[in-house]
């Protein structure tokens, strides 16, 4: 499953290693896509392992609260997204 989150602001380097070290210790993400200067990230995970709740936790926990989840990779019907 893929999910796409929007930020406030535009990210920076030190942003991205803060984003990428709290969702790469979230059991079940696989993946984790955003770039220096960008508002979005892409979050690719195993569903069976972990939710969008518990990633948008992990975000907020990691300092990053306002991140805006979209729904991505389906319809999102079954996500919760």
């Amino acid at each position: 499953m893929q999910h796409d989150f929007q930020f406030s602001a535009p990210l920076a380097f030190a942003d991205i290693e803060r984003l990428t070290s709290a969702l790469c210790a979230v059991p079940g993400v696989r993946g984790v896509d955003l770039e220096p200067g960008g508002r979005q990230m892409q979050v690719e995970f195993d569903e069976g392992a972990t939710s969008t709740q518990a990633i948008t936790a992990a975000l907020a926990g990691a300092g990053y609260a306002e991140a805006r989840g979209e729904r991505g990779g389906c319809c999102g019907g079954c996500c919760g997204g």
